[in-house]
């Protein structure tokens, strides 16, 4: 993989690299373009170019690894013919070695990392050894034509060595960054999968609602809470006479119901409210930081709530019957939820679409 892959980041971090690299071959230009005529007339095509690729790379980013690899290749062959010029326009050794330095040889050491951005590991370090042995071929060629210019072949193997351990290194840094790409992307599949479990462990399939574990966990866990003082209510409710809905609509409508009940109840409850599903036609409320009255009000709205959404989603009128109590210190799930379901029977008993409440 590349060290930054010509991805929507990558486009932006090279539009931004180009935009901040022009203005100063600019300064360059301006600079040294009166004394150095191939900063004069070589920088101005280079600069036209980049501008260029900073626009397809904004305007047409399906072309972006297409343009990244003929920009890094012109500029390959737009510097080796620079040095090749130097060298060539040098009347001596010693002052055509020291017109390499720093702009033609550190260049070189730019153009090595840009072939890492858009290229595998491996085609990046074919064409950086490519480019290594150009540079040295070209050097060596253009001192060996000047008096003195054998006295820099050592320097020019050093350079090469300079450049042959630059190019190691971002082989091991591209390397490095691709299992670490891969152990993130490992990391995220493990994390997606234990969230998957987790909902399979918690969340009711039909309705997305809390399931009957997560209920009894929740219960549990709110026990200890009543014991410092914080009150907890429980609401429970079930869908009255919902065997003749699935008797005479089917279950697709009851499970339609079902979904047009929960969706409704999670619109009314508040957000730190555990709502769930026990099974069937039978739903819970856990409500942390509600007294028994705020508990009451709050079976109040659902049941004025669930009809209505039932029948516009539906076509079904379909009412509840309600049981509200209220936690008690260190209780047992089962033990709060025996009681809210008297309750409610209660309720069923006295006419259905009622709310019945005790402490």
């Amino acid at each position: 993989m590349a060290l930054d892959a010509v991805d929507g980041h990558g486009r932006r971090h090279l539009i931004v690299g180009v935009l901040a690299g022009v203005p100063v071959m600019g300064a360059l230009l301006v600079a040294r373009g009166a004394e150095d005529p191939h900063v004069l007339y070589g920088y101005p095509p280079i600069m036209v170019g980049l501008l260029l690729f900073a626009w397809v790379l904004a305007r047409r980013p399906h072309l972006a690894t297409t343009a990244t690899r003929i920009t890094v290749l012109a500029l390959d062959g737009a510097w080796l013919v620079g040095i090749a010029t130097r060298l060539g326009s040098a009347d001596d050794a010693a002052t055509a070695w020291a017109s390499l330095f720093p702009l033609s040889f550190m260049g070189i050491v730019v153009f090595l990392v840009l072939g890492f951005l858009d290229r595998s590991s491996r085609a990046a370090v074919v064409h950086g050894a490519g480019l290594i042995t150009a540079t040295l071929v070209v050097t060596a060629a253009g001192l060996s034509g000047l008096p003195g210019g054998s006295a820099y072949v050592v320097d020019l193997l050093r350079y090469g060595a300079y450049l042959t351990v630059v190019l190691v290194l971002l082989h091991l840094y591209s390397r490095w960054k691709d299992r670490l790409v891969d152990a993130t992307a490992a990391a995220e599949r493990a994390h997606a999968t234990a969230a998957h479990l987790r909902d399979l462990a918690y969340v009711d399939e039909l309705t997305g609602l809390a399931n009957r574990r997560r209920v009894l966990e929740e219960l549990t866990f709110q026990a200890t809470r009543v014991a410092e003082g914080q009150a907890v209510s429980v609401v429970y409710f079930d869908l009255d006479r919902f065997k003749a809905v699935n008797d005479a609509r089917g279950h697709a409508t009851g499970d339609a119901v079902l979904r047009a009940v929960a969706a409704a109840a999670t619109t009314v409850v508040r957000q730190g409210d555990v709502l769930g599903r026990l099974g069937g036609e039978e739903f819970v409320v856990v409500a942390p930081g509600t007294d028994r009255d705020q508990a009451v009000q709050l079976a109040e709205r659902l049941r004025e709530a669930l009809p209505q959404a039932v029948l516009r989603s539906v076509g079904l009128r379909v009412t509840a019957s309600f049981g509200v109590s209220v936690l008690r210190p260190r209780e047992s799930p089962e033990s709060v939820l025996g009681r809210v379901d008297e309750l409610m029977y209660q309720a069923k008993d006295d006419g259905r679409d009622r709310v019945s409440s005790a402490h």
